[in-house]
């Protein structure tokens, strides 16, 4: 990957999210930052149906995590929201 133009190095890559952090770079909410430039993100990511179920599929593939978490605590609780 480090030898494609799509690749950006570690240290470039915290440059440009400081930028974003630090309002260098202008991001209103919800915007698809690429490096320096500030784009709309593709049109799927706009969805419902389609977030819904990637929320769906993240919920599924956490469960087992969340469940061995409980186990050890004890108590039935991990420590974080669901």
């Amino acid at each position: 990957m480090t030898l494609t133009p799509f690749a950006t190095s570690r240290s470039a890559a915290g440059r440009y999210l400081a930028d974003v952090v630090l309002g260098t770079t202008r991001a209103p909410t919800g915007s698809y930052v690429d490096r320096s430039r500030v784009d709309r993100s593709s049109q799927e990511s706009y969805d419902p149906q389609r977030e819904r179920e990637l929320r769906e599929a993240a919920e599924r593939f956490t469960a087992a995590h969340a469940a061995s978490a409980d186990a050890i605590s004890g108590d039935g609780t991990s420590g974080s929201p669901r």
